[in-house]
């Protein structure tokens, strides 16, 4: 089975989105697995994705890493490239995507060949990055780039070793850049281009796009995937987010996710 490698920290700006998101992977065929920053305790909020979670029978595996607090938000965001190092039968695909992206279209992402990583995006991002939405292949080709150490290890290489004032803007982009640089750069491993840009624009085709005002106005079924409103517990947001998952997902009853909301906002 697929495997969807999201990650996020506990920003109510990204957390929200956990138990939907895995939804909908789940909903399509895939498991997810999420990288989150370790706590002392559990946190609350990830108490109540955890029920959530558990009485929907939601398949998501939860990965933590250690890291300075100023870095943890990019330590969150190069943890997606290393799902490899888990314990996870080689030729399982692993599909790299964000917290808040919303994906529908099942057959979109074809299985990656021997020593391939697909790149779905490629002209979305500025030159020598390659994005994040979406990066696809198997464990045993994504394990000829990040072979041999654990994701723990390879998180403190690539972002612990790095000091730089006001980190997280400053490296907002690390794990393009390292996308880009481990893949381009890889001896054994090959990569295809799947663009998606709408022409002489860096805005995506088939997406609806959180920014886009009239955004209800563009339903349509042949819709990939849905960068999603944000923060997604504000009411016009989650109007938004809940009509759209109405429009694609007819026959669904998203009680569960409006009572999830309401307790998601008593904790704010």
């Amino acid at each position: 089975m697929p495997t969807a490698v999201i990650s996020t920290t506990f920003d109510d700006k990204y957390v929200w989105y956990l138990p939907l998101t895995v939804w909908a992977w789940n909903k399509i065929g895939y498991d997810v697995v999420c990288f989150m920053p370790r706590t002392e305790t559990i946190h609350p909020k990830l108490l109540l994705i955890n029920s959530v979670q558990m009485e929907l029978c939601l398949r998501c595996t939860h990965k933590f890493f250690d890291s300075e607090e100023h870095k943890s938000a990019t330590y969150c965001q190069v943890s997606r490239l290393l799902a490899c190092c888990l314990d996870l039968p080689k030729e399982e695909q692993l599909v790299v995507s964000d917290i808040d992206m919303l994906f529908f279209a099942k057959d979109y992402i074809q299985p990656a060949g021997w020593a391939i990583i697909d790149i779905y995006g490629a002209d979305l991002v500025p030159p020598n990055q390659f994005p994040m939405c979406y990066l696809s292949g198997t464990v045993e080709t994504w394990r000829l780039i990040f072979g041999g150490k654990t994701y723990q290890q390879w998180l403190d290489e690539i972002v612990g070793s790095i000091e730089s004032d006001h980190f997280r803007g400053c490296q907002w982009s690390l794990d393009q850049d390292n996308a880009y640089r481990l893949i381009k750069n890889s001896e054994t491993v090959n990569y295809t281009i799947h663009n998606r840009a709408r022409e002489g624009t860096q805005f995506s085709s088939r997406r609806y796009d959180r920014d886009d005002a009239y955004i209800l106005d563009r339903l349509s079924p042949d819709t990939i995937d849905f960068h999603m409103n944000r923060p997604g517990y504000e009411d016009a947001n989650f109007e938004i987010i809940l009509k759209i998952l109405q429009y694609h997902y007819p026959q669904d009853d998203f009680t569960w996710l409006t009572q999830y909301n309401e307790a998601y906002k008593a904790l704010l």
